[in-house]
């Protein structure tokens, strides 16, 4: 029985893009027709490690890709829920076959999309070689979404052992940032970073899930800023700034105002501020004793 052309061209841009993939990660794929989930690959990028006379391939970023043969916008209407509950980095493959290449795509903007329009009705996905920004990551019309997704790297056939390594840290750094955005989405903190020409810029969201968790985040990061403060002092080398405890403190009181609101101040936060506040009075009061 013949087999149909397309078919085994289908089988050989995924072969390619399988081979390109494993040499700047380790990767696995869906071996039956049930495990088409919405991703051709899953790939962990590795780090090359030389020790003594090896070397060795250590396991970092993770992400998720699709493989396409056409750069056009993507209908992925079908696959919503499940990019929206990804919780690792979405690429997009783009195969070049005659060239033995494959361009790739970021979706770095999902969990942004799904944390300021909610899940929209309709998905199509543009991949695009210029930078994008938000908030014009993406348009909405008639409930169709098409979300842009830049352009990151391009693996080659023919790409030397530089190339590799260049491309390898450009995909790990993507990585490490989306992964962030994915927790602030998870978190409900609503805090991304993206990068704007080569420099990370944040980009905040407000809304009903941001306003009933910004006090609590707050708090949470006020007692960072405590328990940072006091480490330092725990250190012989460095020195606090009173002044900006100063500031803190004040931050902290008025914090405590919103008690009288109804708002439950977390103990962590009253714990590493009474922690730091014994600490430097009793310093203090040491201070005074040995002048005097």
């Amino acid at each position: 029985m013949p087999q149909l052309a397309a078919t085994r061209i289908g089988w050989e841009n995924e072969h390619l893009a399988a081979f390109l993939l494993s040499r700047v990660s380790f990767i696995s794929n869906p071996i039956t027709i049930a495990d088409d989930i919405g991703s051709d690959f899953f790939c962990t990028l590795f780090e090359r490690v030389r020790r003594t006379r090896h070397e060795l391939l250590f396991p970092r970023n993770s992400f998720a890709i699709q493989v396409k043969t056409s750069g056009s916008q993507i209908n992925m209407t079908g696959k919503i829920e499940y990019l929206e509950k990804l919780e690792i980095p979405f690429l997009l493959g783009i195969i070049d076959r005659p060239h033995l290449r494959m361009s790739i795509y970021s979706g770095e903007f999902l969990p942004i999309l799904f944390s300021e329009h909610k899940t929209p009705k309709k998905l199509h996905l543009a991949p695009v070689q210029e930078p994008v920004h938000a908030p014009s990551y993406c348009t909405i019309q008639d409930n169709r979404c098409t979300l842009k997704m830049p352009f990151v790297v391009t693996l080659s056939a023919s790409d030397s052992r530089d190339e590799l390594d260049k491309n390898s840290d450009l995909l790990r750094k993507l990585c490490t940032r989306v992964h962030e955005n994915i927790s602030a989405k998870t978190s409900r903190e609503y805090i991304f970073r993206l990068e704007e020409n080569g420099e990370e810029t944040a980009y905040l969201m407000a809304g009903s899930g941001s306003y009933k968790r910004f006090r609590y985040n707050f708090c949470l990061r006020l007692a960072e800023a405590f328990y940072n403060l006091e480490w330092l002092d725990l250190h012989p080398d460095s020195q606090i700034d009173m002044n900006e405890f100063k500031v803190f403190e004040q931050c902290y009181f008025g914090i405590l105002g919103l008690i009288n609101h109804g708002f439950p101040v977390p103990e962590l936060l009253l714990a590493r501020y009474g922690s730091l506040k014994t600490r430097l009075t009793s310093k203090r009061r040491r201070h005074t004793t040995e002048n005097n």
